[in-house]
């Protein structure tokens, strides 16, 4: 009798075990509640192009880390990926400018830091903003989507309210409208201009300008969509994210699509 009752014990204790690990295993993620990721991304240089990129093998680095299976991978229009963001059709991106307004729908965890400059048709004769303005026939080309920083905004509210603004539908599309002469003047960063100019030599001519020097580096944050993720699930990948950084893999993979000087100057301790 006190045997049957001990094996009874036994056998009640290794039931309750088994619900316990079977009820742990299909606890949700804290980092990924909602399940599986679908990640956005849009054509941006060596960022992302034709599903490779450094903000794929660092999202893909990242999502790995946090132990977070990956639904879906795909690209949309950059309007487009902001608006899914938004909505909670998609998790997480990669290469979006911090602003105020996009902080109200996203969690923004800067991974670099660059700054806009002016690229200038072939012939365009212009040192500074104001010579570049006067210009009778100037038009500048933008991505939709795209921001510049609040100088760079507002400037080209104007040039829109004027009609001087065209608009293009990538990056690829807004370089070959300013070398080809179609727009006087576009927005660019290094990482996503010097790769294209890089593989365009016949668009060499085009002339770049700082025509902002008081205006400061901008962060590019990898971001994720507050319709999916809680503050504290956010706070889970910063803090991967950091260490990602001080482990030296953001570094490692971005070393392999620029120079070391050009690294130097993107990466800022996310560390502090």
């Amino acid at each position: 009798m006190g045997g049957g009752m001990a094996n009874a014990f036994r056998n009640l204790a290794a039931c309750a075990a088994a619900l316990w690990l079977a009820a742990a295993d299909a606890a949700p993620n804290p980092a990924c509640p909602n399940g599986p990721v679908s990640i956005a991304y849009f054509d941006y240089g060596a960022a992302y192009h034709e599903g490779k990129g450094y903000d794929v093998e660092t999202l893909h680095e990242l999502v790995k880390r946090m132990g977070c299976p990956i639904q879906s991978d795909a690209e949309y229009p950059r309007i487009r990926v902001l608006k899914l963001l938004e909505i909670g059709q998609a998790d997480l991106s990669a290469s979006t400018t911090v602003t105020p307004e996009r902080q109200r729908y996203l969690w923004m965890l800067p991974y670099h830091y660059t700054k806009n400059l002016v690229l200038l048709r072939p012939g365009a004769q212009a040192e500074t903003l104001d010579d570049l303005l006067k210009i009778p026939d100037l038009r500048w080309g933008m991505v939709r989507g795209y921001r510049h920083g609040p100088a760079g905004d507002k400037m080209l509210e104007e040039l829109a309210r004027q009609g001087k603004v065209a608009v293009a539908a990538n990056d690829d599309d807004l370089y070959k409208m300013v070398c080809g002469g179609v727009v006087t003047a576009v927005f660019g960063i290094p990482i996503s201009y010097d790769p294209w100019l890089s593989a365009h030599p016949n668009c060499q001519r085009i002339v770049i300008r700082d025509m902002f020097p008081d205006s400061e580096t901008s962060p590019g944050a990898i971001v994720l969509s507050k319709q999916r993720f809680s503050q504290q699930a956010a706070e889970l990948w910063q803090a991967e994210l950091r260490r990602m950084f001080r482990d030296g893999s953001i570094r490692a993979i971005m070393l392999r699509y620029y120079s070391a000087p050009a690294v130097d100057k993107l990466l800022k301790s996310l560390g502090d």
